[in-house]
């Protein structure tokens, strides 16, 4: 069987669970213990979509690093923005972030995580989706749509 080798990246603010989203994907764990990335951080996973073999370098960028730099980017197939769902200004960031994407990366898929929805309300996600961006309510600690997220991305850059 084929393999396709197809590039991610994940970005948003600093704090908002883009590596706790990547490490519960990549090995199904979570960590209450936050440690801030330093740069960028890759991780790799490979999966069968629909009948072909997909290996994913998935590039965890610190949430500081607004200029997304084009060792971490340069390539992506796709994007994941994540904002926190108990933390307004995140949503705002979104948007400063998909403009970075576009200026860099183009026109590639991304889909947004409102993550953290084990501590936050239902509404939180709203003005994202009324802006017209796809995108799921997440939560790495209890693992809720983490897959689900990470697959729609896939199928739409396979």
């Amino acid at each position: 069987m084929p393999i396709k080798e197809k590039k991610l990246v994940v970005l948003g603010d600093s704090g908002v669970g883009k590596t706790a989203l990547i490490q519960r994907f990549i090995g199904d764990v979570f960590s209450e213990e936050y440690r801030p990335t330093v740069g960028a951080m890759p991780y790799k996973k490979t999966l069968e979509v629909n009948g072909t073999r997909v290996s994913l370098v998935i590039w965890d960028v610190a949430g500081h690093i607004l200029k997304l730099h084009p060792a971490f980017a340069s390539g992506a197939h796709g994007a994941i923005l994540v904002c926190d769902l108990a933390r307004q200004e995140s949503f705002n960031s979104v948007l400063e972030w998909h403009d970075v994407i576009k200026a860099k990366l183009g026109d590639i898929p991304v889909v947004v995580a409102g993550n953290k929805s084990d501590i936050a309300g239902a509404d939180e996600c709203k003005a994202l989706h009324d802006a017209g961006y796809r995108g799921y309510r997440t939560s790495a600690k209890t693992g809720e749509n983490v897959d689900r997220l990470f697959n729609e991305l896939v199928r739409s850059i396979s």
